[in-house]
């Protein structure tokens, strides 16, 4: 019998463990009120449920070509030349992947090798780190400016090294709600072209843009699409988080590397749910995006202003589905304040600590998300307001 012990391979053993892992079962027990997480606060759209539904009765649920269904690749085309004016080959440029989370991983093996390195903004979504490391590469962040939440092309083109080979992007911003705005998007592009790097754009949240036309992408940028993969994501848009269907879109070059890795990581997604997207999909063309626009404006209005009111500084988000608050006004820590907060009051928040690399830089900031029904946001801060107030704390204002 062996002595030896069993090793965890150290590229897995230190990625920090998901920050909500140790309140989502506190939430659970106590039937909190949940703000942390991007949950779709409405029902996908009836026929991508039907579509889904008949392709399983039908019997397509064999595989699928790894690169995605033809009808879905096509769809995922057309919605990007309606809403960005993008001329995209569904065969040659667009991608499947099971989840735009997938997207991301597939798109840094396909660019890094073991020892490379990858800027990403930060704060930052919470997976990239790891997605990084599973590569064997090195993250390397470049600070965004705490508050306003600029990117400082300067920060950024001293974090360049001989070893750097991506920066990984996210716009609109998880967590800070941030959409970059043109100058900060060509100081990437530029970037990029002058050391030869190649740019990974999660736009997840490219649908939600609450102030100005929409999301600019390094994709969109005058020789940008060579150097950039663009990820998408079905997730929100549709309303299906649990099905994991995202995309990625990029030149051949890139496209032929991304599919590679792709292939491995998961062969395909399911089946039956890229039908169903499909259908999704040529149904939300006929959508009142204005109804939906505003209505998330005033949702967003609504979670700011009360935050505000209890004291916490609010950046108003621009986009996306997250606020990062600051509780700094508060004197509180956002860990000690989001376990408290669902033990206590029953509202699930996120610590900012997740969204740094050195925990404590997220101590001052807490994430909620800002897509609830007004009903249930209204119960949240109601709840948070009555906590405050038996520790004794006061009022703040909005920062816009």
């Amino acid at each position: 019998m062996s002595t030896f012990p069993v090793r965890v391979a150290r590229r897995v053993a230190g990625i920090r463990p998901l920050a909500l892992a140790g309140l989502l079962p506190l939430a659970a027990a106590s039937g909190a009120v949940d703000l942390a997480l991007g949950v779709p606060p409405d029902a996908p759209p009836a026929p991508a449920v039907d579509g889904a539904v008949l392709a399983l009765r039908g019997g397509r649920n064999q595989y699928t070509p790894a690169a995605g269904l033809d009808e879905l690749r096509a769809q995922i085309a057309a919605e990007l030349a309606r809403t960005r004016g993008a001329s995209v080959d569904p065969q040659r440029h667009v991608t499947v992947t099971s989840g735009s989370a997938e997207g991301v991983l597939a798109a840094l093996l396909a660019v890094t090798d073991p020892g490379d390195e990858v800027l990403m903004v930060e704060p930052f979504f919470e997976i990239y780190p790891g997605a990084v490391a599973l590569c064997g590469a090195v993250p390397r962040y470049v600070p965004l400016t705490p508050g306003s939440w600029r990117l400082d092309p300067a920060v950024l083109r001293r974090a360049v090294t001989t070893r750097t080979r991506a920066v990984l992007l996210n716009t609109p911003h998880n967590p800070t709600g941030r959409v970059f705005g043109r100058a900060e998007v060509e100081a990437v592009r530029a970037v990029c072209a002058e050391y030869g790097l190649v740019c990974i754009t999660d736009e997840t949240y490219d649908s939600f843009v609450f102030d100005g036309d929409g999301p600019l992408s390094p994709w969109d940028l005058p020789d940008g699409r060579p150097r950039t993969v663009l990820v998408g994501s079905l997730s929100k848009s549709l309303r299906i988080s649990g099905w994991r269907l995202g995309y990625c879109v990029a030149e051949e070059e890139l496209t032929h590397g991304l599919r590679r890795a792709h292939e491995h990581l998961t062969l395909g997604a399911a089946t039956p749910l890229q039908h169903g997207a499909a259908a999704g999909l040529a149904q939300l063309r006929g959508v009142d995006a204005a109804a939906l626009h505003n209505r998330l404006v005033r949702r967003r209005d609504q979670l700011a202003s009360g935050l505000a009111r209890l004291g916490f500084g609010v950046t108003v988000p621009e986009g996306g589905w997250f606020l990062l608050a600051d509780t700094a006004p508060l004197r509180w820590s956002s860990s000690r304040l989001a376990e408290r907060l669902v033990r206590e009051a029953g509202v699930l928040t996120a610590p900012g600590t997740a969204f740094f690399d050195d925990p404590t830089d997220g101590e001052r900031w807490l994430r909620v998300c800002l897509v609830r029904d007004e009903e249930t946001t209204a119960v949240a801060l109601d709840r948070i307001g009555g906590f405050l107030r038996s520790a004794g704390h006061r009022s703040g204002s909005v920062t816009a």
